[in-house]
């Protein structure tokens, strides 16, 4: 497990299996876009990253868990590769960030 910083949130980040260190700072800059729009405080957040180079279609999975101000809100993705699996992990993020805002 490693730790950044992106913005003022401190980030967990896990992974499994083979995935680069590039990659691990390309989903903290995509979980940080979405977060610098967050309606709230952000107390915590976590990104998994896995990546199975087996013969799975969809070898690449990553689960972001935020705490908005107590709120907690989960996005998940699975892609062939690992920048898609981010690309649209964050897509849906920003998409239930912005649920969490209007209730």
């Amino acid at each position: 497990m490693t730790s950044h910083v992106i913005a003022d949130h401190p980030v967990q980040v896990r992974t499994y299996g083979p995935v680069p260190t590039e990659l691990i700072a390309y989903a903290a800059r995509k979980v940080d876009v979405v977060l610098r729009h967050a309606p709230a405080a952000v107390l915590f957040v976590r990104i998994k990253i896995s990546h199975d180079q087996g013969s799975a279609p969809l070898a690449a999975i990553v689960r972001v868990d935020v705490d908005v101000n107590g709120i907690d809100v989960h996005a998940r993705a699975a892609a062939p590769t690992l920048t898609e699996a981010v690309d649209l992990a964050q897509r849906r993020l920003r998409t239930r960030i912005q649920r969490t805002h209007q209730h």
